[in-house]
């Protein structure tokens, strides 16, 4: 292994041996060579922790905000935005990147063709296409075969390519983005209910986003969000769950490393 914290294998392997020196062994990890991929799954969590606050220490391009650039990249463009004090486009453009996903292939093609028009249009920024969204809907019908060799990253490989279902996921997210005035009034709202406790405030925004086409009904998509808006330092949010109830691969995943059967009779 190479890169940032490749160095720490021996120090989680040795953790992972003190937790069964407490607690017992875990089932799903007991060999020497299962801890030794987890220790490597963890250490690979950490980097894309760093990286993320990597970029924040970093200046950003307004290139990177624009999918008509060689060099767009929706991460640093949304920092870019929230450093401009645009707040919406940056949580709007954390949206666009979290649905579309970085593709281990084609990186953000996906993500950099819808929001651009394919190229051949306006940008759907978070003013644009709340000025238009039937504009917008009609881009994605217009330019339906292009969407249809796209490909979308892993966690979100299962969403529909259709141009109705993608438009629907806009128009819904757009919906609870705005549903206060803009995301600022959405965490003034949440705060007044729930207090500023960073799960707290996170928990509350993960439950009401059920209504969001294509994240609501499942874990995954609003999981990611808002994660990313917490790591982007975009919101003040941490997750202080898992939220395995509406999990299905992570599910099956802390089963076996808990009783060593990923279809264990547990909630």
């Amino acid at each position: 292994m190479n890169g940032i914290h490749k160095n720490r294998i021996n120090e989680f392997v040795g953790k992972i041996a003190e937790i069964d020196a407490q607690f017992g062994p875990l089932p799903g990890i007991a060999t020497a060579q299962r801890r030794h991929c987890w220790a490597q799954q963890i250490i690979s969590s950490l980097r894309r922790i760093s990286y993320t606050e990597t970029l924040i220490m970093q200046g950003v391009s307004p290139a990177r905000c624009d999918p008509h650039s060689d060099i767009f990249d929706p991460v640093r463009g949304s920092l870019h935005y929230h450093r401009q004090g645009q707040l919406d486009e940056a949580i709007w453009l954390t949206f666009i990147l979290t649905h579309f996903g970085k593709h281990s292939v084609d990186e953000w093609a996906f993500a950099q063709d819808v929001y651009g028009s394919f190229q051949a249009g306006p940008v759907w920024s978070f003013a644009t296409y709340g000025a238009d969204p039937v504009a917008f809907e009609n881009m994605l019908v217009a330019n339906a075969g292009g969407i249809a060799t796209r490909k979308f990253s892993n966690h979100r490989k299962f969403q529909s390519k259709r141009p109705d279902a993608i438009a629907r996921t806009f128009r819904t997210y757009y919906q609870w983005q705005t549903e206060f005035g803009g995301f600022q009034d959405r965490l003034v709202a949440t705060h007044a209910r729930v207090g500023q406790e960073p799960h707290a405030t996170f928990d509350a925004l993960y439950k009401s986003m059920t209504s969001v086409f294509g994240f609501g009904g499942g874990r995954l998509g609003r999981f990611d969000f808002l994660t990313m808006l917490g790591k982007l330092q975009l919101a003040p949010i941490a997750p202080g769950s898992v939220y395995l109830d509406k999990a299905t691969g992570p599910l099956a995943g802390a089963r076996f490393l808990f009783f060593g059967d990923r279809e264990h009779a547990i909630t």
